[in-house]
């Protein structure tokens, strides 16, 4: 499966954006991506190891509810993107 980190990101993961990961679920893909790059740990995982809120999950295009984005199943040919969530004032 493919995972797809914000740009903003991409510098505390080899300067990637795209990773091809083997995940069975969401949770174990941002799992992977968090042991290889431990700088991103602090980045996307808050209390209770969750992703944070202000971060958004989309699988394949469709965006993740908060409930579904940690148990997501995966195929070989998912992808996941992680957006930061939108702000305005």
């Amino acid at each position: 499966m493919q995972i797809k980190v914000p740009e903003e990101l991409a510098r505390y993961c080899g300067g990637r954006e795209v990773w091809q990961l083997e995940a069975a679920t969401s949770a174990a893909a941002i799992a992977q991506l968090v042991d290889r790059f431990p700088d991103l740990k602090q980045r996307l995982l808050g209390s209770g190891g969750r992703l944070m809120a202000h971060l958004i999950v989309f699988h394949n295009g469709a965006v993740l509810a908060v409930p579904e984005r940690s148990q997501r199943a995966l195929a070989a040919t998912d992808e996941l993107e992680i957006m930061f969530l939108a702000s305005g004032g």
